[in-house]
């Protein structure tokens, strides 16, 4: 090549901010004569494409990070990726937007399968314009959400970007943008499951968008989310920098020890979920005996109601092999919530925690509740509560917050359910803790109890306080005060007893917990409950 071609060369490459030998396979591609030549020529281009930045990848990789090509492979089961759209450039808009090849806009649209299941995946990429998100960019990202709603394909979005890309929004203030991209994440929602990673920073409008997922990953160091940046002389870890406080209210499911930790976990969750709201999920083969008795669960709760226990314990002797997929670990903490199987079947459990406010029901848990049954309901993924609360939490704070509002919407969360829905009561069972945990209020199917079952407006030691307070006050004699109202708790007490044998379907053996679920949940399975015709409810937010 002579001097005058390697300027021309360079030229271009200058012009249109790309690298030199870039330039070069795409002139000889434009040249060719031959199919063979042109083919040459067009996949040296995209090998180009696809090695990207040398020195950005290396200067990612330094920081521990993937590059977004990284995360799609890792995501994807081996070789079934299939990349779209990579060759698509920025428009021009006349400003400077820096050296280095932009093909792709800096974001990667890709389909695959992961476990063998067809899944749709678009991931940022940092290393390509800070990932910031120009007119191509955001097209690419809602053509991709658009035919994984077409095709019916769970949605993945992988987040690391520097937000809107200012001279796209100055040049082209109309472009396909954050709207576009949240019309389509409400059009998904409840069609298919949809799944962020945040793997670097998210701000702005983008977390909207990441906040309108079924499910938000982060991961440890890395993630950063917020909507609006910290005021000046503010500290940013206080308003979602990084991950754990957003984790702790509520906006990440799952947090990640790494990316690659991450990229499994994700894995693993598409594991328990259907690929959309026309199918069940499908039946995995755990190799756990069906009928396996746990002798562990004699010893787990205590009879004093007043003693904590852990709730994980019942849980993963109950469930295939222990295995529990956890959302939202670090958020309402009273309040357990995650995926299961049971004899190969995904469920959905709710558990109350007497590890934290003693299991009491708060808003947030009615939040917590309320997204997570909804997500079951719209994926055909039936419910199993472990009920051990006694009631909401008495506080002003809870009131003042909004308590009644909260609460509404988990009952008509709830109550809109037609999947199974099966609680087994522990221990505390009272006052609206029996809505929360619904039994067979709220169109639930069955409510079976343990022998450690305590249920009713409230214990025998509240409801003689209130009913017999003051004939007891005007006993004078301590020792015969004390006598008469032992009388008249064990007096409650046995009436609350056999309120608990009437009102549970079956008092069951904690140790046939496993198998009982597993044999109802088979009965259940064609159920077939219609709701009113109606555009939608009206829930209130």
């Amino acid at each position: 090549m002579d001097k005058i071609e390697q300027q021309k060369l360079k030229e271009l490459s200058d012009r249109f901010g790309v690298p030199v030998d870039f330039v070069e396979a795409s002139q000889k591609a434009r040249q060719a004569t031959t199919m063979k030549d042109k083919l040459a020529a067009f996949n040296r281009e995209k090998e180009l494409i696809l090695k990207g930045d040398v020195d950005l990848v290396t200067r990612l990789h330094g920081e521990g990070k993937l590059t977004a090509r990284e995360h799609v492979g890792n995501l994807l089961d081996r070789g079934s990726g299939e990349e779209l759209d990579l060759r698509h450039r920025p428009y021009e808009t006349g400003f400077d937007i820096g050296e280095g090849t932009a093909q792709g806009d800096g974001v990667i649209i890709s389909y695959g399968t992961v476990n063998n299941k067809p899944v749709t995946v678009w991931a940022q990429d940092s290393a390509v314009l800070g990932g910031t998100v120009g007119v191509v960019h955001a097209r690419k990202i809602t053509m991709i959400m658009k035919r994984a709603i077409d095709n019916l394909t769970p949605l993945i979005g992988i987040i690391d970007s520097g937000g809107i890309r200012a001279h796209d929004a100055i040049q082209y203030p109309d472009f396909y943008s954050f709207g576009a991209m949240a019309y389509f994440q409400t059009m998904a929602s409840g069609v298919i499951p949809k799944i962020t990673m945040i793997s670097g920073p998210c701000t702005g409008e983008m977390s909207v968008i990441a906040g309108m997922s079924d499910f938000v990953f982060m991961v440890k160091d890395d993630s950063h989310m917020t909507l609006m940046p910290a005021p000046a002389g503010t500290d940013a870890a206080n308003i979602g920098d990084p991950w754990n406080v957003q984790a702790k209210v509520g906006a990440c499911d799952v947090v990640a020890d790494n990316e690659i930790d991450c990229l499994q976990k994700m894995r693993q969750l598409l594991s328990y979920l259907p690929a959309n709201n026309t199918e069940k999920p499908a039946r995995v083969d755990t190799g756990d005996d069906p009928d396996r008795r746990d002798e562990g669960l004699l010893e787990i709760v205590p009879i004093d109601s007043a003693k904590p226990y852990n709730m994980y314990k019942i849980i993963g002797a109950v469930v295939d092999n222990g295995e529990f997929f956890e959302i939202k670990r670090h958020f309402a903490r009273n309040l357990i919530t995650g995926f299961a199987r049971l004899d190969g079947y995904t469920t959905g459990i709710i558990a109350n925690s007497p590890q934290f406010l003693g299991g009491c029901m708060t808003l947030d848990a009615a939040d917590k509740m309320s997204r997570f049954v909804r997500f079951c309901d719209a994926f055909n993924i039936p419910l199993v509560w472990l009920a051990d609360t006694p009631a909401f939490l008495p506080a002003i704070e809870e009131e003042t917050r909004g308590l009644i509002r909260h609460g509404s919407r988990m009952i008509m969360a709830i109550s809109e359910a037609t999947v199974p829905k099966i609680t087994v009561g522990i221990r505390k069972h009272y006052g609206g803790g029996r809505l929360a945990m619904p039994g067979l209020n709220l169109g639930g199917d069955l409510l079976v109890s343990w022998p450690t079952l305590q249920s009713g407006l409230m214990g025998a030691e509240g409801a003689v306080s209130i009913l017999y307070g003051k004939n007891l006050k005007s006993i004078e004699d301590e020792s015969r005060r004390k006598e008469e109202e032992r009388k008249l708790v064990e007096g409650m007490q046995w009436s609350l007893d056999l309120q608990v044998r009437e009102a549970s379907e079956e008092i069951i053996d904690p140790r046939e917990t496993r198998p009982f679920l597993i044999r109802a949940l088979k009965w259940m399975a064609g159920k077939n409950r219609e709701l009113p015709p109606k555009k939608h409810e009206n829930i209130r937010v």
